[in-house]
């Protein structure tokens, strides 16, 4: 056109706009890209874009705000998951809560060192303890994939609390309790509380220290070094050497003791045994051996016997009863020094002569500051008392008052020993079947005999506030 400007039109050719799609390998996830359309093209909907999906098997899990979130931000051109699955849950076994270590025979450390002899053989516990709990099982949930499917997952399991002899299950079948004391063992997959804890064999390293809440049954020996503690009776069938024994019931030793004075044998009932060579021994009952006590310790709050056996003799050491000693032959022929106490309860006779080395240890060490005083107090009369030494006498004074009311309180307890003692005094007799030999001490209610020659048949009592020789029945 002449003279008149113009522009040339460009036209814009329409393009429908355009969607990629991208399945996950698990098709949980469905990611799009949008391509805007161009000219008078229309600009897709939320419905055209979720045909879209559903064109390509997308029919679960569509997410409309990231649909709308694809749509305006076009020009970004990135990749947004628009459809979303359920992912599934896979369910879990059902399992159980073990509240006890079930871990034995596994030595125990001490600070830096691992004691051979603690393996923990013995796992005690308590009736109405609990022992054990179930944890449920989850079945577990499916789930969806974007395409509709199910998508199946692992069941879980259940199982049953492994229920055994001594064992109580709660009502709702969750929580397992011991039904009675005892020791706690894994027994056929199961549970068990053995009211007895029995060692078929030796108390060694393969064994390891016993402390059980119950009675305990040995068939075999405890050997030197090794503990055994019962809540009840407690039965040795072999040989105890040096090893310590602690029962709350009754002991029976069927062989004997051989403690190369280690031993140590503690029993709050009674004591029966087939022999005891240096050891330690203390019943809250009576002790009976067959054949021979031989350079022990013993003590007994009623009766010490000694017979059945062959010998049924009592050789060196010290033998203590509240009511009676009854053996054999007593001492031999070597005169060993033996010591037979009867008519004091032996824990009394034992804390009297602990008060009174106490009291004699305190008596030495309040005469030597009696006389580190005296020096200090020389000193200061003739005025040569420096003030250092001045507040060392300041300070041996105060410590001569602390030694005497130590001092006074052991005198305390020695009067209320000789209370108790009148208390609990018994009649007390010796009593010597076949021998008594030379050498001997006899000591009844506190009134010592010394045996100057051999006797026969022969029992010893307490009269008229001396020792008589009466026969033996």
């Amino acid at each position: 056109m002449e003279g008149n400007d113009w522009k040339e039109e460009k036209t814009v050719i329409a393009k429908e706009a355009i969607f990629r799609i991208k399945i996950s390998e698990d098709a949980l996830t469905c990611e799009m890209l949008y391509i805007p359309p161009t000219g008078e093209a229309p600009i897709p909907t939320v419905e055209r874009v979720k045909g879209e999906m559903n064109s390509h098997g997308v029919v679960f899990g569509h997410d409309e705000e990231a649909i709308q979130k694809l749509l305006g931000n076009a020009a970004a051109r990135e990749w947004i998951v628009t459809a979303k699955g359920e992912p599934p849950e896979n369910g879990r076994d059902a399992k159980i809560d073990y509240k006890v270590d079930l871990n034995i025979l596994k030595p125990k450390a001490v600070g830096d060192k691992v004691d051979m002899k603690e393996l923990g053989a013995v796992i005690n516990v308590t009736k109405g303890q609990l022992v054990a709990e179930k944890i449920p099982a989850f079945k577990g949930k499916d789930g969806t994939s974007v395409l509709g499917r199910r998508i199946a997952v692992y069941v879980g399991k259940d199982k049953n609390l492994p229920v055994g002899k001594g064992t109580l299950l709660s009502e709702d079948k969750m929580q397992l309790f011991a039904d009675c004391d005892g020791n706690l063992l894994v027994k056929d997959q199961k549970l068990t509380v053995n009211p007895i804890f029995e060692v078929n064999g030796d108390v060694d390293y393969g064994v390891g220290n016993i402390n059980f809440v119950g009675p305990v049954n040995v068939s075999g020996s405890v050997r030197e070094g090794f503990e055994v503690s019962a809540g009840s009776d407690l039965r040795i069938g072999g040989v105890v050497e040096g090893a310590t024994l602690l029962s709350e019931g009754n002991m029976m030793i069927k062989a004997g003791v051989r403690g190369a004075g280690k031993a140590k044998l503690m029993s709050k009932g009674d004591i029966t045994i087939g022999y005891l060579d240096q050891a330690f021994v203390r019943a809250e009952g009576n002790i009976a051996v067959a054949d021979v006590i031989l350079n022990c310790d013993v003590g007994a709050r009623f009766d010490v016997v000694v017979g059945g056996g062959k010998k049924g003799q009592i050789v060196g050491g010290r033998v203590l009863a509240g009511s009676e000693v009854v053996c054999e032959i007593l001492g031999s022929e070597m005169e060993p020094k033996t010591d037979v106490i009867v008519g004091q309860l032996p824990e009394i006779v034992e804390e009297r002569k602990q008060k009174q080395e106490e009291l004699g240890q305190l008596e030495g060490k309040i005469e030597q500051i009696d006389a580190n005083i005296d020096f200090l107090k020389d000193l200061q009369h003739m005025g040569g008392l420096t003030k250092d030494k001045q507040e060392l006498l300041a300070r041996i004074t105060k410590a001569k008052y602390q030694l005497k009311a130590q001092y006074h309180a052991i005198q305390v307890r020695l009067d209320e020993l000789d209370r108790d003692e009148e208390e609990n005094k018994m009649d007390g007799c010796v009593r010597v079947r076949n021998i008594c030999y030379p050498g001997v001490a006899i000591i009844i209610r506190g009134v010592r005999y010394i045996v100057r020659e051999r006797l026969r048949f022969t029992r010893f009592v307490y009269e008229d506030g001396e020792i008589k020789l009466k026969s033996f029945e």
